[in-house]
């Protein structure tokens, strides 16, 4: 081809229309609902957020102010810019378990176990997230409430501590913690789950518990005793009071019907036996050493006044233990009857009632 050629077919094509190849309307509203669907997309994370339950937000704006402390988000969607971020703090009650060693006031150490039950104050969550940060509950809360189980136990010594009430010393951590003045972290509650003493002091305070239930059980052995030598007094009173009533029924001819009967009776019983009888003619029919029927006509013995025969006041015996201190019981109204002296409806001591029993008896053995 040469050069004629060339130049006719050009001006061949310069004469034809040329065609467009550009975007309609309806291209571009769709690559811009796509451009902005993706956008969406990969912005949405990054500019909208949820705060969960029990959770508040604290905002840091990375490019101005950082840390915002004056609102937080609460719960549900919320929005932001995207470089900015959210920190989220958990507002509900938490539990911390924590054992803390410390120094009783005679410098024993004391080990106790302690539960602390605490939730940042909602408001304030920007506050403690600047000073503090997320981890305030072992930056703050665990420092505070083991210096002030410590200071509550220097307090007291291990005696002390093993008999005071755990709600009382629980108020008083309380007290000490609350001294504090903060706004950012609200302490519900410290439990004191158990307080251990040195194993040695233990073994003390369980001996000396044991021994002074020792001597209260020996105190109410001794009462026991004195209540049974009481009813002893009573059983021997009661005995001589009733011989002296029947000792007038008792009479020869009663004594050998009952011997003649209890006779029968032995003679009727299918066991083995020997019966032996007396010799004399007034002899009772009964294993006998004795003349029964010839005994002499001693007195009745006389009913017994039981204001002669009381038992001495414990209090006022000699002691058993000089050292050891010992009440006195009170005055009773026979003791004030002693000290006045007998009345004079009352009988003759039983020594003087014996001597004249004596005297009759020696009369009668003259006579005979």
């Amino acid at each position: 081809m040469n050069v004629a050629d060339d130049e006719v077919e050009a001006k061949a094509v310069a004469g034809k229309p040329r065609k467009r190849h550009g975007l309609s309307r309806t291209d571009k509203a769709i690559a811009y609902l796509m451009l902005l669907g993706f956008a969406s997309i990969v912005l949405w994370p990054l500019t909208f957020f949820i705060i969960g339950p029990g959770e508040v937000g604290v905002l840091f704006r990375t490019l101005t102010t950082g840390t915002d402390t004056s609102f937080v988000y609460t719960e549900g969607i919320n929005a932001k810019w995207p470089w900015n971020r959210v920190y989220r703090y958990e507002v509900r009650v938490q539990k911390q378990d924590d054992t803390v060693h410390g120094l009783a006031a005679d410098g024993l150490r004391i080990t106790s176990d302690i539960s602390v039950l605490f939730h940042p104050k909602a408001e304030n969550a920007g506050k403690l997230h600047k000073a503090i940060g997320p981890e305030y509950a072992e930056r703050f809360v665990r420092p505070t409430a083991i210096e002030a189980i410590r200071s509550v136990i220097g307090k007291y010594d291990p005696h002390e501590l093993y008999q005071v009430d755990l709600t009382r010393l629980e108020t008083e951590v309380m007290e000490a913690i609350d001294s504090n003045e903060q706004d950012m972290v609200i302490f519900e509650q410290v439990i004191l789950r158990r307080i251990q003493l040195p194993k040695e002091l233990n073994q003390a305070i369980s001996r000396k518990l044991t021994e002074e239930q020792n001597a209260l059980a020996y105190d109410y052995v001794l009462e026991q005793a004195r209540k049974e030598a009481e009813r002893k007094r009573i059983d021997a009173i009661g005995y001589q009071t009733f011989y002296s009533i029947v000792a007038d029924a008792l009479t020869p001819q009663l004594l050998t019907w009952r011997g003649i009967e209890a006779t029968v009776e032995l003679a009727q019983s299918n066991n083995s036996k020997i019966v032996i009888v007396g010799s004399g003619e007034d002899q009772l029919p009964l294993i006998l050493g004795s003349d029964i029927t010839k005994q002499p006509d001693l007195p009745a013995p006389a009913a017994v006044n039981p204001q002669h025969y009381r038992l001495p006041d414990f209090a006022t015996l000699p002691k058993l233990f000089p050292d050891t201190p010992q009440a006195q019981a009170p005055e009773t109204a026979d003791d004030k009857m002693d000290a006045d002296g007998p009345s004079a409806t009352d009988e003759p001591p039983m020594e003087t009632r014996v001597e004249e029993t004596e005297n009759t008896d020696n009369k009668q053995k003259n006579e005979n």
